[in-house]
């Protein structure tokens, strides 16, 4: 940030410190014309900071009772949305009103229900309903959202959610029958979700330089399958823990590409990276670690690669712009509390440790929708 962008902000706010102190000043500049308006932002966007966990509990409700789904091929007569949601009257009526001044349904004043524009956003994404029918546990470890912050041991059910991944070499038989549980629901949820990923990067990285393509911590094989379907090189592999890989095997063979596509069952944290590749991609796979973490796989990424190889990095990332962060951080920085590791990175941190695990330069790629998806390359 430069000497005159502090100033800036630092002017701004004392002077709204001297507004907001004073009860006469704040009078006034609610009042006075050329101010009025900028009061009126600054207090709409306090009573979203304050009711926004309420905003959430609505678009849950509507998807939970497929109200959305109901919706999706077209308006209805209101009662047949009420006949189908089987509420009584006044909870029928909380719950439209709530959901129409969100957007996510419209009235039309004639006894007809659509969806709204927000609402036609969820209600054809089968990935973003998964993610909203997952947040029930981000809520509920958010009821006593001080203890998050201040016991760092604190049991969540998102913790427990993602720790599959802990419980490999356990041999106790209940053990094992949990850990193939858990991995397969977190696999659904991955491989539903991937869209809304996979399409950024399609639309921003060119795969056709490269031969061989391994993808680290694959999941159900999603990505490379997807891959499979484009690429024109030689071989694509999906690298994930043994259980998950035995959904992959499936979802490869449902697609057809059995002899395409390979699916490899081993820990990336724990194994040596598979030679062979010229490039490996990571999607959605660091901002849940810790950075020593990031930094050990990136180290054996390089060794794995070839000279003229590279790795291609794609998940959620932190604004780099100290003076204009997105809402989206906070989003990002608490879910990953929950899930007790982890830490949203700025494209620049990943970059700067792209460096320290022996890649040579790195870049960054522009997608169309950065709050959902950032991309770094990074070269041998």
């Amino acid at each position: 940030m430069n000497f005159v962008a502090r100033l800036v902000r630092k002017g701004r706010r004392e002077f709204a410190r001297s507004v907001f102190r004073s009860r006469l000043a704040k009078r006034w500049i609610e009042k006075f014309f050329l101010t009025r308006f900028f009061v009126q932002i600054q207090a709409r966007e306090a009573f979203d900071l304050m009711a926004g966990f309420v905003y959430s509990q609505v678009l849950l409700t509507c998807i939970r009772l497929e109200v959305l789904k109901f919706l999706a091929d077209g308006p209805k007569q209101i009662v047949e949305l009420s006949d189908f949601l089987d509420l009584s009257r006044d909870r029928f009526d909380c719950l439209i009103g709530s959901a129409c001044a969100l957007g996510l349904l419209e009235e039309d004043g004639l006894g007809n229900i659509d969806l709204g524009i927000k609402g036609q956003i969820f209600a054809y994404d089968l990935g973003l309903c998964a993610l909203i029918k997952h947040h029930e546990l981000f809520y509920g470890d958010l009821v006593n959202p001080v203890g998050l912050f201040e016991d760092e041991g604190y049991e969540t059910s998102l913790n427990r959610y993602w720790g599959y991944a802990k419980q490999q070499g356990n041999s106790n038989k209940s053990s094992q029958e949990e850990k193939k549980l858990n991995a397969k629901k977190y696999s659904d949820l991955m491989s539903l979700s991937q869209p809304l990923v996979t399409e950024q990067i399609f639309q921003s990285f060119n795969f056709d330089k490269y031969s061989s393509i391994l993808d680290v911590g694959g999941g159900k094989g999603t990505f490379a399958i997807r891959l499979a379907e484009v690429f024109k090189g030689e071989k694509i592999a999906s690298l994930d823990l043994p259980d998950v890989c035995i959904e992959a095997n499936k979802s490869i063979s449902r697609a057809g590409f059995e002899g395409k596509v390979t699916a490899i069952p081993l820990n990336f944290f724990k194994d040596p990276v598979p030679v062979g590749y010229e490039l490996i991609t990571l999607i959605r796979v660091l901002y849940d670690h810790p950075t020593e973490d990031v930094l050990r796989l990136l180290v054996n990424v390089r060794k794995a690669l070839p000279k003229n190889g590279a790795v291609l990095i794609a998940e959620p990332m932190e604004t780099n712009q100290i003076t204009n962060k997105a809402k989206s951080d906070a989003y990002f920085w608490l879910y990953l509390a929950a899930m007790g590791k982890g830490r949203p990175r700025a494209s620049s941190e990943l970059r700067s440790l792209l460096l320290k695990a022996g890649f040579t330069r790195s870049r960054c790629l522009k997608t169309t929708l950065p709050i959902q998806t950032g991309i770094v390359v990074g070269q041998v």
